[in-house]
């Protein structure tokens, strides 16, 4: 199954790293493209069976940019995030997975999305149990979310860069914080400010799901943190996200009349 596994690349040394573990799928953090990523590739430096990795919003200026880009490569696939790019790619003989964080959440919705793209990596906003019931009407179709820190939300506001500015402290970036017993591990760069959910996201239980490929966002980890999370050695904390805890809320009926 590992062999289904596409990980985003941190670094180029730690390719060998991965392949003797049996992970041969890299998504490439395009530069000038991502938020949240702290490392990120020149097109240059991006082989032609990799994936391109996007996940920031583009402007017109971004998409022109893109496109030419995308008419004078040769890539095995795209991850991305914005909807304009469906555009860019309709026509290319390339994998496209779709990545919204918090969007594809529902049957429906993901049924629709599937008529554009040749898969979707699912929202790990829900349970286990939902998870499966969408999985087991599009088996081979969907891309999960095994691994990694999971995006809360993004900005374009350079917020670390006014915060140190705002209290007059050093900038530290990346930057932990701390909101009603919450932790955050905030990243920016030129595009913005991502936050991540505290601590990472371990659902290597999901690889047990028949999917088209498992996901990992090695963001702020390292080979051989994932080797050890992988061989359940890991020493740092995780947790399972909402896999056990429905998000949908029953609102308070108000009675004041």
């Amino acid at each position: 199954m590992k062999n289904k596994i596409i990980i985003t690349i941190n670094s180029l040394d730690e390719l060998n790293n991965y392949l003797k573990l049996g992970i041969n799928l890299f998504a490439y953090p395009l530069k000038g493209f991502c938020v949240g990523m702290p490392n990120t590739f020149l097109i240059e430096e991006i082989p032609s069976d990799g994936y391109l990795f996007i996940n920031r919003i583009l402007d017109n200026e971004s998409i022109d940019k893109l496109n030419d880009i995308l008419n004078n490569i040769k890539i095995k696939g795209i991850i991305f995030d914005d909807l304009g790019v469906l555009e860019l790619i309709k026509n290319k003989d390339i994998e496209k997975i779709l990545y919204l964080s918090h969007f594809n959440s529902n049957l429906e919705s993901i049924k629709l999305y599937l008529e554009y793209v040749d898969s979707l990596i699912v929202s790990t906003d829900i349970t286990k149990e939902e998870l499966i019931n969408i999985n087991n009407n599009l088996k081979n179709k969907l891309t999960i979310f095994i691994l990694g820190y999971v995006p809360s939300m993004y900005s374009r506001r350079l917020l670390i860069d006014n915060y140190s500015k705002f209290y007059n402290i050093p900038k530290n970036n990346p930057l932990k914080i701390m909101n009603n017993q919450k932790e955050f591990l905030l990243y920016e760069n030129d595009y913005g400010t991502m936050f991540y959910h505290v601590p990472l996201f371990n659902g290597l239980e999901l690889m047990n799901l028949e999917a088209k490929y498992y996901f990992i966002n090695s963001a702020f980890l390292n080979s051989d943190d994932i080797q050890k999370l992988l061989a359940n050695k890991y020493e740092g904390s995780y947790d399972r996200g909402f896999l056990d805890t429905e998000t949908i809320y029953k609102l308070k009926e108000d009675n004041s009349d």
